[in-house]
């Protein structure tokens, strides 16, 4: 697996304890080693027909500039440009759960229903 860029300054680290949800870390090489030696999508959806995927998966940081913490992403890939969105979430289950209404809408979308 690839190294993950260190964010910028201003951004807070996190990562997940066993039940998933964020811990903040405060040492960056703690946060970087984290991120690489444990996996991170936690459901990926291809619609194999139209080559659609749809991706949740954790992030770890949060904006600075918001001081949001999205620290899960649901992303479409596949789609025209504009319909290729992402989409953040605070928690897993508020990510699955996203990701979920995320896949139904474009299986309607597809199937004209």
């Amino acid at each position: 697996m690839k190294a993950r860029p260190v964010p910028s300054s201003g951004e807070r680290f996190y990562i997940l304890d066993a039940k998933n949800r964020p811990v903040e870390v405060f040492d960056r090489d703690e946060w970087s080693r984290w991120m690489t030696e444990n996996e991170l999508i936690f459901r990926r959806t291809l619609l194999d027909e139209s080559g659609v995927t749809v991706t949740t998966r954790f992030r770890g940081v949060s904006e600075p500039k918001t001081g949001e913490a999205s620290l899960f992403v649901t992303r479409i890939a596949g789609m025209e440009a504009r319909d290729n969105k992402s989409y953040g979430a605070r928690t897993v289950d508020e990510a699955l759960e996203q990701h979920e209404r995320i896949v139904q809408k474009i299986l309607r979308m597809l199937t004209g229903r």
